[in-house]
């Protein structure tokens, strides 16, 4: 079969391992500036410019990058060839899980939507898991406190399975592998949206919120912290901080799918 022009230049430029590492700084930061890409690479811009011209020219005439608003971007051609790129080089079958297909198919808004299933069914579980404590404690809380630990029970788990159920069926209709669902796949995360790297500020920041939100619920169960000392309200101001810094990043991370998305639709 005789090569097409395009099959030859995507070749050309991935050929250079330059060119191939550009193109992964700028996927792994979601959207990458010139300047930026050039002091992640430790180039000098007084010595090197031609040539990071001439690469930069090279991966955007073969379709791999593209730049808007002043940003390089990874194409959709591009996400391809990196994933190609990243599987030949672990020697495993490519793109096991289907996770490039179903990455291709969906839009900045529907990244975001699976993310905040993924999101909302771990806290559903983590504080349905904190909401067991008080019912296991029944003789300390007596049975009014008992009736409430055990209706937030009740909704805690609902939410865990109103989002497990969103989350599965996004799941489906991609036909994403059983491997995003766990957080297992690298392939998912590799090549991501430009949304990417706020996904996993907000998975860190709500990680933080969670395990201080159940040290300020599980400290005074055990007696090693008594509920509004200095300590504790410390704690209690800190977890309710990260939740308001959760929410806020959260509202960023959707304003930028819907840019995206707009940027995608007038293309």
């Amino acid at each position: 079969m005789k090569m097409t022009s395009e099959s030859e230049n995507v070749l050309k430029a991935l050929s250079s391992s330059t060119r191939r590492t550009i193109m992964k700084q700028i996927s792994e930061k979601g959207g990458a500036t010139y300047t930026e890409i050039m002091h992640v690479l430790n180039l000098d811009p007084a010595l090197m410019s031609g040539t990071f011209n001439y690469h930069l020219k090279e991966l955007n005439e073969a379709g791999l990058i593209e730049r808007t608003n002043g940003e390089y971007r990874i194409t959709d051609l591009g996400k391809r060839a990196l994933i190609l790129v990243d599987q030949v080089a672990k020697d495993v079958k490519i793109d096991q899980y289907g996770v490039l297909s179903a990455v291709m198919s969906m839009s900045p808004r529907k990244e975001l939507a699976l993310f905040s299933s993924q999101m909302g069914m771990m806290i559903g579980v983590v504080l349905s898991i904190l909401g067991l404590i008080p019912v296991i404690l029944e003789s300390r809380i007596g049975s009014v406190g008992l009736l409430i630990s055990s209706l937030f029970l009740l909704f805690f788990m609902t939410v865990a399975i109103v989002f497990a159920a969103k989350m599965i069926g996004i799941v489906r209709k991609f036909r994403v592998g059983f491997s995003v669902m766990v957080f297992l796949s690298s392939n998912w995360f590799f090549i991501r949206s430009p949304n990417r790297n706020r996904f996993f500020i907000i998975t860190m920041v709500l990680v933080a919120a969670m395990v201080t939100g159940a040290l300020t619920v599980l400290l005074p169960y055990t007696g090693e912290l008594g509920v509004l000392t200095v300590e504790w309200v410390a704690l209690f101001v800190t977890s309710l901080c990260l939740v308001t810094l959760t929410g806020f990043l959260y509202l960023r991370a959707k304003r930028r799918a819907e840019l995206l998305e707009e940027r995608d639709n007038e293309q």
